[in-house]
């Protein structure tokens, strides 16, 4: 997830807004969300390592690959800590419950904020947010052909003065065979009635073209939304944001639902939002094995600002 400060200091933020507006995505309710199963621990921090307490977003590829199908790329929650405190780890699953961490971690191990991934042509690409000390963030990709050690970086959304280009999510369409990155674009640190929070898409069918493809704007708001995920299931695409809003939910991060028959417009907000509501966030979404699969972040430590990592399957 998140948006220019750490979570628990956003109340305060928000608050400053003086009117609450969110267009784009049309607000009339219409189908429901696939409903959920119950929660199940996907990976947590290991004590007195590098990501102890702070994983944060979680992104699957079938790699069929050294003995593992599945394998999945986590993020932290450090947003406004130091560059060195932003890692990538790797894990791996046969059956998407138990995932083994990779000894090797971290496999990029400085300035990786909220890994997303894709396999193009054997080749991994994997799309994250970096930083400047001023919180203002640019995506990249870079990419590998083991899945490990990763390089020849290019920036797909450079840096904008006083803006941030984050929360990556890519997705391959097969309908179109073509590649959508899907991102959170925004000013959040500035004088609070400029701010606003973007979802964004570029599309390629070359997965190197997207750093040359124009933004299209699928939403706006004058609310916290950020972190959108994309999945094709049942013969709908659904789009996932997180949102918070003080005096909405508790004053908790939830995660709202939107469908469209297409991938790039037309979203409404389905009728059982907020789709998951207990300080859960930063949700991608993949359909594997003709299952709908979400992960998400989940708020163990208010105080601490301490996160573990879930993932539901949709029960239909």
């Amino acid at each position: 997830m998140f948006l220019g400060l750490k979570k628990y200091h956003l109340a305060f933020l928000v608050a400053c807004l003086f009117f609450f507006g969110f267009t784009g995505g049309n607000k009339k309710q219409t189908g429901t969300y696939p409903e959920l199963g119950q929660p199940s621990l996907l990976v947590e921090g290991t004590p007195g390592k590098w990501d102890e307490k702070k994983v944060h977003t979680f992104s699957i590829v079938e790699a069929n690959k050294d003995g593992y199908k599945y394998w999945g790329y986590y993020g932290l929650d450090h947003y406004t800590d130091p560059a060195e405190t932003r890692k990538g780890g790797l894990v791996r699953s046969n059956d998407l419950v138990n995932w083994v961490k990779y000894e090797g971690n971290p496999v990029i191990p400085n300035d990786c904020r909220w890994p997303t991934a894709v396999i193009d042509k054997g080749v991994f690409n994997v799309f994250y947010a970096e930083y400047t000390p001023e919180i203002m963030s640019r995506i990249v990709r870079v990419t590998s052909k083991d899945g490990i050690h990763f390089g020849d970086k290019e920036v797909i959304a450079p840096f904008e003065k006083g803006l941030q280009n984050q929360n990556p999510f890519i997705y391959f369409n097969k309908a179109d065979k073509k590649y959508y990155l899907f991102y959170y674009h925004g000013r959040e640190l500035g004088d609070s009635t400029d701010n606003h929070w973007d979802i964004m898409v570029k599309s390629a069918k070359d997965i190197s073209k997207l750093k040359d493809a124009k933004p299209k704007l699928i939403m706006t708001s004058k609310f916290t939304i950020a972190a959108p995920s994309v999945a094709f299931y049942n013969g709908k695409y659904y789009l996932l944001i997180e949102a918070f809003h003080p005096n909405k939910w508790d004053a908790k991060w939830v995660t709202l639902g939107y469908e469209s028959k297409s991938i790039d417009k037309g979203y409404k907000e389905v009728g059982n939002n907020p789709v998951l509501k207990d300080d859960d966030a930063c949700a991608f979404q993949y359909v594997l094995k003709n299952n709908l699969y979400v992960t998400y972040s989940h708020r163990v430590d208010y105080k601490n600002n301490d996160w573990i990592l879930n993932i539901r399957k949709a029960e239909k």
